[in-house]
């Protein structure tokens, strides 16, 4: 029987520090099989998801958020979105590119990683900071430290070549007053995490669990549970908004080279279709 998906957020009450840990592999199989990615697109693409979780994972607010990586690789531009509840979707520009194995940018270069935060339909804060040559989760702890001056660690594991596909991750989080003493011994204990990857994220999201717990020789505090899914949220009047937003001239213009309008959703690959008696009632 298929895993379900889950996650846990939590604290360690002797660290001061909280956590979310997450078990993504069907959400992020399901963005992989709709766009037909493969290789390091899809690899990037499913730690986007899990790390746009991550920032919205761990506020209280309902708060959706987007990570936007533009750089000067193959893959050109990756984008994802999730809301606190792990409902996430992405996408890729190029969905097969196969980075060399000494590219710790899995094939998205140098260049630009742009964060938004949303209430609802409302942009509330945009950040952008420099996406260096170096491993995503490098750069996701560079932007939390610029922007947010949270003292942070992240595991981010990715598997697309198992049957099933595992896409799993765990970050944590310094509470106020959390003393140098507490993050130093917490630090000197978590690094072995990336060390045994493969180990610690190969079970369910329990297992895992009583492992990180072990490994920090520390209980943790559950404080909430919940299944991360895929979620696009595309609809028809949101498609019959953007062919108004085309303009009469524009939308009539291809209705007489097409006969209907035809529009697909970038991150579901959804197709919507119009035909032209439809297209006409929205300008009326």
């Amino acid at each position: 029987m298929e895993k379900t998906d889950s996650y846990l957020v939590g604290i360690l009450p002797e660290y001061n520090f909280r956590f979310l840990l997450a078990d993504c592999s069907n959400s992020v199989r399901e963005v992989i099989q709709r766009h037909e990615m493969e290789h390091s697109s899809a690899t990037l693409v499913g730690k986007t998801m899990i790390a746009a979780f991550f920032l919205a994972g761990l506020v209280k607010e309902e708060t959706v958020i987007s990570i936007q990586l533009e750089g000067e690789g193959d893959i050109e531009r990756v984008m994802a979105y999730s809301d606190r509840m792990g409902r996430m979707r992405g996408m890729a520009k190029h969905n097969t590119i196969q980075a060399d194995p000494s590219d710790s940018t899995l094939g998205i270069g140098a260049g630009i990683f742009r964060v938004t935060r949303w209430g609802g339909v409302q942009k509330l804060h945009q950040s952008i900071t420099k996406l260096e040559d170096t491993a995503f989760e490098t750069n996701l702890l560079n932007y939390i430290n610029e922007s947010d001056q949270l003292i942070s660690f992240v595991s981010i594991y990715t598997d697309i070549n198992t049957r099933p596909v595992r896409a799993c991750g765990m970050i944590f989080q310094a509470l106020p007053f959390t003393s140098s003493r507490q993050i130093d011994d917490l630090m000197d204990k978590i690094s072995n995490i990336d060390i045994d990857q493969s180990k610690i994220f190969s079970g369910s999201i329990d297992n895992t669990l009583k492992l990180m717990e072990n490994m920090l020789e520390t209980k943790a505090d559950v404080l909430e549970t919940g299944i991360p899914e895929f979620y696009c949220g595309c609809t028809l009047e949101k498609i019959k908004s953007v062919i108004v937003s085309l303009g009469q001239e524009e939308a009539y213009s291809i209705l007489e080279e097409r006969g209907s309008i035809e529009m697909i959703c970038e991150f579901c690959r959804e197709k919507y279709t119009l035909d032209a008696e439809e297209v006409r009632l929205l300008f009326i």
